[in-house]
């Protein structure tokens, strides 16, 4: 199964389980945090491992640091969105099943 579909799928099933219409922007908020989170933790991971390389290239831990939290908040907003857009498909769902 496809990480992305999983995704959508843990989204269109908290758009419908939890009543009412979702705070996108929330939740969008949300998962750019978590993608900071998990982009420094990716950062400090790199850097540690690549530390004795620094003691030749001064610049590659930075650089991979930096690409980390980049990379980091980039996947956390994809997923994000896609998470999103099963929320949005959820509660239109279960706007349908009530009438």
């Amino acid at each position: 199964m496809n990480l992305t579909f999983l995704v959508f799928l843990i989204g269109l099933v908290y758009g419908f389980v939890n009543p009412g219409r979702e705070n996108k922007l929330r939740l969008l908020r949300n998962s750019l945090a978590v993608g900071f989170v998990f982009g420094v933790l990716i950062a400090l991971l790199f850097f540690v491992f690549t530390l004795p390389v620094g003691l030749f290239v001064p610049f590659i831990p930075l650089l991979g640091g930096l690409a980390g939290v980049v990379a980091g908040v980039f996947i956390a907003l994809y997923f994000g969105v896609v998470f999103i857009i099963g929320t949005f498909v959820g509660d239109v769902l279960e706007s349908l099943l009530k009438r």
